[in-house]
């Protein structure tokens, strides 16, 4: 079979027969399974691919009747198209779909440009070019979110090949009849400077100077008024030498063409696009343009600062090839000053080690601007030349070190017939004509350490500069790993290109744009970049769009450059080492992975990127990764450490990982394209599971006697805490994925577990945490009425209500409480809950200063439950105000016989410090700090160090009231300590006042 995709849809049979698809959902879906190269596609995937957002109740029967008509119009024995509870395969042959066999021209064409066989550049290119048919699928009904990524991808090769085609004409001097083609091109892409420069240089050789130049003026405005930059150094050094009549860009005599390359008509663009070749600045069998400025005008040729220099080759060439540096170089400045005061330090004794200067990071943070500014501050110090070299370690076919010396051999010299065959031998020549000479190498996008080293002088003198993805460990020098600039630094930069006035009008939208981009400098440059190419829009247009659910990676472009695929190279570098290492293992290990459930699921890095990327955006530890991957905890670390030598994932401290914004976003991406929504629904269930088990259990330590949520005994998640500070500093370090994880619970219809996550966080968030408080339960509340269940609202609601009074808001607290006695009034089998809400409304009328109206709630809340002691404990409080201490400590004795025989020792430690507030009301000092010691004591043992504090406090105060100042100010001291570490702010308040007045 044949398959087109490149053009109209074309099926056809081996010998060239055309098949015809019947219906167009047909059509829809094997267009679907081919655009994935044969790669499995789920069930989510291709009724997405078929009917976008629009997805009806029916779409799976339909697609088992598609499929049957497909088999049956394909005509083949059945197994063409595999069907599983997964999804879709559908099986090509290499030599089927044109997509592939483009990208197999494309590779090759590659592969002969870095050798320079420019006449296998150009018969390549023309294969390539002659597969196209028109609009890539033009006559299938596709939703634009699944045609135009592959139209724009595909176009974008397209035009990267019409790149080297010309290029290998200009080189083999045919430039000839090339330059309405080129013309027609440069209209069509006015922004796309290689096409500019060719053009000139087509129309200069073939005797039209004048021409030449004012192409370059048309494009120079345009360039200006579009972008409100200057063109490219490399294309103003062409202008200048076609200005001046630079002999040196005569071209020979044109050879023979051995094809005919399609015209560069409009068509659209790829499957599986081409990654760029490294800029390489290869010299040319063509002695008129020896410097590689002619065709590639990106690349500064040495001659444009020394017009008088020998435009021949010479044996010992001075190279020069460092891109230019931004002139809107921002931030970094810390990084910038030690490389440089590193390379200021370059001489060294003969034989010392040659230092590897390395900065790593993920796609877009800067690593190849950062070491390029560095170069040039410090060029002046290695007179012999600098060498810049991509090595396009992210991209799918990484230069091999034996090609990468064979550039390295050109660039110093070396004829291409002299270069030796063989890695061994192009090292040791390598060394030995770089020995004795002070040259700066610049290795770009290296993708690791083997494909380093061969490259390395031999001896000291030469310095050389890396920029990765990877962390490379294992070389003596400075290493940098690259994150996001800060915020000032930011700041700067996206006003430097989106201009200071426009930044400054709208502050906050302009927050919102920093934020969005994360302080990564490709995604701040091409935000600015927006700005500035459209002046109608306003801050606020773009931070709108940058926040819009799900948009942020589709907004942040800007021509051929994106966020999202300087991001992905990453990710699809990790997944294909992923799945070369799995299918090293053998077919059952490749393949499967036991879960802790007892069932099995595919396993990996990659996997592990997509689904933590569902997480709320906080740093989170190895153990809940483990839970929502359903794996142990020892390869879950693995795959994160591998996730973080990638950048592909931070790690603020040991054990600790976090996702950057922008990451986290193609994260989710990835999921919705990779992962079914039963899959990721789990890893989002199983997360919530993990914090509302581990609460529960956190809170079990924190507040012993409180009333809990009731949770499958039989389903926990994780054993008990050991103590008190154990779980307290569990709180701590998951705080912020434990309150994000409500809200996501919310969102993803977890509403019974959202509302009972709030209610088990009350324990933690009571200590000072009054913003995540109200955060969590007004989510709960909103999750608990969508489960229409009363009580949980209810529980909700007393918990808002604690929140309020604790805020120092007693008369708005007890609003709240009324709509929890109108849940349960009335209502059977109540009496706990009404009995806790009276109670509740006493301390409310405690606080306000009406002790009547506080006692008369506590009968209330006794006749419900006579027994309860947090009601006695507050009733005691209450008789105190009003001057009844001897009633108060009849009502604590009460209470106390109640703890002593129930073994209540969280309560009676309460009461024994209400007793001790009693007995100092009662002007009984030396017995109330037998009370207070008693107390402290207990809650020693239950390690409830909030209570403590709060019995230090008062046993202060009975100590200062005996006239012990020492002993008084030594509680309160360490009162406060513990307050201000539990974030009590109010009795941090008192307490200062204390030791301030003592």
């Amino acid at each position: 079979m044949r398959f087109g995709l490149l053009g109209s849809f074309v099926v056809e049979d081996a010998e060239g027969t055309p098949r015809q698809i019947g219906t167009p959902k047909a059509r829809a879906l094997l267009a679907v399974l081919l655009l994935r190269g044969g790669s499995p596609v789920s069930w989510d995937t291709v009724k997405t691919g078929i009917w976008g957002e629009s997805v009806p109740v029916t779409a799976r029967a339909s697609l088992h009747n598609h499929v049957a008509r497909l088999r049956r119009d394909l005509d083949e024995n059945g197994d063409r198209i595999q069907v599983t509870p997964a999804g879709f395969r559908l099986r090509v042959l290499d030599d089927e779909l044109d997509v592939t066999r483009f990208d197999r021209y494309v590779c090759r064409a590659r592969t002969a440009r870095l050798a320079e066989d420019w006449a296998e550049v150009e018969a390549l290119t023309c294969s390539a070019l002659a597969l196209w048919r028109g609009a890539p699928l033009s006559d299938v009904s596709l939703p634009d979110t699944e045609r135009e990524p592959f139209v724009r991808r595909m176009e974008e090769a397209r035009l990267q090949v019409l790149e080297w085609g010309y290029e290998a004409d200009l080189h083999l001097g045919r430039h000839q009849g090339i330059a309405a083609e080129l013309a027609e091109l440069v209209a069509a892409h006015p922004l796309r400077e290689t096409f500019v420069g060719q053009l000139m240089l087509a129309l200069h050789r073939s005797g039209r100077p004048a021409d030449a130049l004012l192409a370059y003026d048309t494009a120079r405005r345009t360039i200006r008024r579009e972008l409100g930059v200057d063109p490219e150094p490399g294309l103003v050094e062409l202008h200048r030498r076609i200005l001046t009549l630079d002999p040196s860009l005569t071209a020979q005599p044109a050879t023979e063409p051995q094809t005919t390359r399609p015209p560069a008509t409009n068509a659209p663009t790829p499957r599986f696009p081409t990654v760029d070749p490294p800029v390489t600045n290869p010299p040319v069998t063509d002695p008129s343009v020896t410097d590689p400025s002619v065709i590639n005008p990106s690349v500064t040729d040495p001659r444009a600062t020394d017009p008088s220099a020998d435009p021949h080759p010479t044996p010992h060439p001075t190279p020069h090839q460092l891109p230019s540096s931004p002139a809107d170089f921002t931030g970094r400045e810390q990084e910038l000053d030690r490389i440089v005061g590193e390379l200021a330090e370059a001489d060294r004794p003969d034989g010392a080690t040659v230092l590897v200067h390395r900065v790593s990071g993920s796609g877009g943070m800067g690593k190849t601007t950062l070491m390029v500014r560095a170069a040039h501050q410090i060029r002046e110090r290695f007179p012999d030349g600098q060498i810049f070299l991509d090595l396009g370690g992210m991209t799918t076919m990484p230069m091999p070190p034996e090609s990468a010396l064979g550039l390295l051999l050109r660039a110093l010299g070396v004829a291409p017939e002299e270069v030796p065959c063989g890695l061994q031998a192009r090292s040791a020549q390598f060394r030995s004509l770089i020995a004795g000479r002070r040259m700066l190498i610049l290795l770009d996008d290296a993708g690791d350490a083997a494909q380093i080293r061969p490259l390395l002088p031999g001896a000291a003198g030469s310095a050389v500069l890396v920029t990765s993805r990877r962390r490379l460990v294992s070389f003596p020098g400075v290493r940098i790993d690259l994150g996001a600039l800060p915020d000032d630094a930011a700041h700067r930069l996206l006003a430097s290109i989106a201009g200071e006035d426009r930044v400054a009008a709208q502050p906050s939208a302009t927050t919102e744009v920093l934020r969005a981009c994360g302080g990564m400098p490709l995604a701040l440059r091409l935000a600015g970049s927006r700005l500035a190419a459209r002046p109608a829009w306003s801050v606020q247009d773009l931070a709108h769009r940058l926040t819009s659910h799900g948009r942020v990676l589709r907004e942040l472009y800007a021509d051929d450059l994106h966020v999202r695929t300087a991001l992905q190279m990453s990710y699809e570098l990790l997944l294909q080492e992923s799945q070369d290492s799995q299918e090293s293992q053998g077919p059952q290990e490749s393949q499967r992975s036991p879960g802790r459930t007892g069932h099995t699921r595919h396993t990996g890095p990659a996997r592990a990127f997509r689904l933590l990327g569902l997480m709320p955006s906080a740093a989170f530890g190895t153990a809940v990764a483990a839970a929502v991957l359903d794996c142990d905890e020892r390869s879950v670390e693995d795959w994160l450490e591998a996730l973080v030598d990638a950048h592909l994932l931070e790690s603020p401290a040991p054990g600790r990982y976090q996702f950057h914004c922008l990451l986290q976003a193609l994260a989710v991406e990835l999921a919705e394209e990779s992962d079914s929504e039963e899959e990721r629904g789990l890893a989002v269930e199983r997360f919530v599971l993990w914090c509302l088990h581990g609460a529960d259990a956190a809170t079990a330590r924190l507040a012993p006697a409180a009333r809990r949520v009731p949770l499958d005994a039989g389903a926990r998640l994780r054993g008990p805490f050991a103590d008190y500070d154990e779980a307290y500093g569990w709180f701590e370090r998951e705080r912020e994925v434990l309150v994000a994880a409500v809200s996501l619970a919310h969102e993803a219809g977890l509403h019974a577990q959202a509302w009972s996550l709030a209610a088990s966080l009350w324990a933690y968030v009571r200590l000072g945490r009054n913003d995540d408080w109200l955060t969590t339960h007004t989510v709960g509340l909103a999750a608990a009425r969508a489960t229409g269940d009363e009580r949980a609202e209810a529980w909700m609601l007393n918990g808002l209500g604690n929140q309020v009074l604790k805020t120092g808001r007693p008369a708005e607290a007890i609003g709240y409480f009324r709509r929890v006695l109108r849940i349960h009034e009335g209502a059977p089998g109540r009496d706990a809950e009404l009995s806790a809400v009276f109670n509740n409304m006493g301390t409310c009328f405690t606080d306000l200063g009406d002790h009547e109206s506080a006692l008369h709630h506590y009968r209330k809340s006794l006749v419900r439950e006579p027994e309860s002691c947090a009601t006695l404990n507050n009733m005691a409080d209450a008789l105190s105000h009003l001057g009844r201490h001897d009633e108060a400590l009849d009502v604590l004795d009460r209470a106390e016989a109640i703890q002593r025989a129930t073994r209540d020792l969280v309560s009676l430690a309460i009461g024994l410090r209400v007793r001790g507030d009693v007995l100092r009301g009662a002007d009984r000092a030396a017995e109330a700090v037998e009370a207070y010691r008693r107390a402290l004591a207990l809650q020693r043992l239950g390690g409830d160090q909030h209570s403590e504090a709060v019995s230090l406090m008062g046993l202060g105060d009975a100590l200062a009231d005996l006239k012990r100042q020492t002993e008084a100010e030594a509680c309160w001291g360490k009162a406060l300590r513990w307050m201000e570490r539990l974030g009590d702010q109010g009795r941090s308040v008192d307490l200062r006042k204390r030791l301030a007045g003592a």
